[in-house]
């Protein structure tokens, strides 16, 4: 039995989470009314205030995020692509 996490067993989790991000990216850089509806959609507000009772502050970013959407999501590609690069072994 293996006591440790390898590198290996991460991958896939990995490429998963890059291919979510790049697909928000996309809709944010190519549909920013699309992004605006999915955000209002997943607005929703878990109260964690007895967990996390310090930490529990609602920030509420959508007046800076919204309407610079296209250039978040191009540069969430571009870091997916840089990610995905890396990972790969393209920077050797």
């Amino acid at each position: 039995m293996r006591q440790f996490i390898m590198v290996h067993d991460l991958m896939l989790p990995v490429w998963v989470l890059l291919g979510i991000f790049a697909m928000f990216g996309l809709i944010a850089l190519v549909a920013p009314g699309v992004f605006a509806s999915l955000t209002r959609q997943s607005n929703r507000w878990v109260d964690t205030a007895k967990l996390l009772s310090t930490l529990d502050k609602r920030y509420d970013v959508d007046q800076f995020v919204l309407p610079y959407s296209r250039m978040l999501g191009a540069a969430v590609l571009v870091g997916v692509a840089l990610l995905a690069c890396v990972l790969g072994g393209y920077f050797g």
